[in-house]
């Protein structure tokens, strides 16, 4: 019998980091929750659906006492994954190529369970294979991480899915399939007279479409399987599982605040428990998208976070003051921080506003929670105060649950901003540029898109080149017509005219890779 041809083998899917996804984070949100998740450091990790390991290697070279194994049913992923690692020299990170229905007991036990992007596009008995590895080979204090497609928000968007694999499915090959359904949804947009919702949902589903990797547009709506499910269905099925809702991994979407006062009343209530709420939310933000963590049904959550369970972990923030000058940290006046992604949030209180003095210096490294008070208080001088560790880890709290200027860490994220004598990039990174790749993972978890300067610098960064070195490899590559170096827009040719060039600016090069968190030495 012909075996059935594995579309990840036809169009391996981008495999690459999901800060959300990372032990790191998924402790934090136990431990908010008044858990005691097992120690990152040291963690068994399982990923599910693991491509090439593009996810779990960045966390096994960061945490060499840490154990991954990653499974994948497509061999070509699993054979790109190894020669990745293989290229690290990274130990603690095993690919396998194996369907998940054959886990079986011979895995033993991992305290983080983590399947993104494989819940919805599986058949019925491959999910709750799924769950009950998250059951069976879970450790008592584990989390698990299972991301799935929602209702309401994907009846719409089914619809047009419905529509692209109609027209699709009448074409050979990926490359064509993937053409036609853009093609398709372009023609729908653009030829919809009607007004009202439909077209505006074309139009909205045409622009999402169009920043969207071929690789996503396949195995997202091309994909023979796709069924997405209600939240309290997905609780269900856990739950038959012996399985229990923590929580989101994107704590902020389960806090009723975020839509006013006069929602968060009625939605108090409409919903009788957590569970209820978390399906009412959904319909009003019409979601489509979730990233559920799961914990064995014998432990039980607290939703309502104590401030006293920030002590143990490390704090970041990307967060600047909004306007001219020192924002005044020591009186009550009204200051104003801006993320990374344009959010804003204001505070007046003295000691929060310290706080993001210190970790704005520190960015994008991690503080621990009680060093950032001392220095906070320090600060805004004067003795330390007792009330000080609750007062700055209910501000933090807040600000983490309402928006993104505030990030918690249960380990410190570990490298150096500044490059050394002989600087030394991520091997994971020297070694997926090495191979090709554009786009690498960061300390922090992240994919970072690397400027030209930047891909040929990176492989040259294991540690055995000082900055005159650095520079003379890099000449050579521009002589070689692989690297293309300006002055006032023009071309350099001439050997010394490329080396002054290169040395004026290679110093800010590598502060610009260390503020990226892609240094460690």
């Amino acid at each position: 019998m012909t075996q059935p041809v594995n579309t990840y083998d036809e169009m391996p899917y981008d495999s690459h980091p999901y800060a959300q996804t990372h032990p790191g984070r998924l402790a934090v949100v136990a431990t908010l929750f008044g858990l005691t998740p097992p120690p990152v450091e040291t963690a068994r990790v399982l990923e599910l659906g693991a491509a090439a390991g593009g996810n779990i290697l960045p966390i096994g070279e960061a945490f060499p006492q840490a154990r991954l194994v990653g499974v994948d049913y497509s061999a070509r992923q699993v054979e790109d994954g190894r020669k990745w690692i293989a290229a690290t020299g990274v130990g603690n990170v095993e690919l396998r190529h194996a369907s998940i229905l054959d886990i079986d007991e011979s895995y033993g036990e991992f305290d983080y369970v983590v399947c993104h992007g494989v819940f919805s596009w599986v058949p019925t008995d491959v999910r709750e294979k799924i769950l009950d590895v998250c059951q069976k080979h879970l450790a008592p204090n584990g989390v698990a991480y299972v991301s799935y497609n929602t209702y309401p928000g994907w009846h719409m968007r089914g619809m047009i899915r419905d529509m692209m694999r109609y027209h699709a499915g009448r074409f050979a090959t990926p490359k064509e399939q993937i053409a036609q359904a853009r093609a398709l949804l372009d023609f729908l947009a653009s030829s919809c007279r009607q007004e009202g919702a439909y077209p505006a949902l074309l139009k909205a589903e045409l622009e999402s479409v169009k920043n969207q990797a071929d690789h996503y547009l396949y195995h997202e709506h091309l994909e023979h399987v796709n069924d997405p499910v209600y939240f309290h269905q997905f609780v269900e099925m856990a739950g038959r599982h012996r399985l229990r809702f923590l929580g989101e991994a994107r704590v902020g979407t389960m806090v009723t605040g975020n839509f006013g006062p006069d929602v968060e009343k009625a939605l108090k209530r409409v919903a009788a428990d957590q569970i209820q709420t978390e399906q009412y939310m959904d319909f009003l933000r019409n979601r489509m998208f979730r990233e559920t963590l799961l914990i064995h049904q014998d432990k039980v959550p607290n939703w309502t976070i104590q401030p006293g369970s920030v002590s143990g972990l490390h704090v970041a923030s990307s967060g600047k003051p909004v306007g001219p000058g020192q924002p005044d940290v020591a009186s009550d006046a009204t200051v104003q921080y801006k993320t990374r992604t344009g959010m804003t949030l204001s505070t007046g209180r003295p000691l929060l506003k310290a706080a993001m003095g210190v970790l704005a210096r520190r960015w994008p490294e991690t503080t621990p929670f009680p060093e950032l008070v001392r220095e906070a208080r320090a600060l805004l001088g004067g003795s330390p105060q007792e009330a000080d560790s609750q007062n700055l880890a209910l501000g933090l709290v807040n600000t983490y649950i309402s928006s993104d200027l505030v990030e918690l860490h249960a380990a410190p994220v570990a490298f150096t901003r500044t490059a050394g004598e002989r600087p030394t990039a991520l091997a994971s990174a020297r070694a997926r540029v090495t191979a090709g790749g554009t786009s690498v993972a960061n300390r922090r978890h992240e994919l970072v898109r690397l400027t030209d300067l930047d891909l040929r610098l990176v492989p040259l960064l294991d540690g055995t080149r000082a900055r005159p070195e650095l520079i003379e490899a890099l000449t050579a590559k521009a002589q070689a017509g692989e690297l293309r170096v300006q002055r006032d827009g023009q071309p350099l040719t001439a050997p010394e005219d490329i080396r002054a060039a290169l040395g004026a600016i290679l110093d800010q090069a590598l502060s610009n890779l260390g503020n990226q968190a892609l240094l460690v030495a």
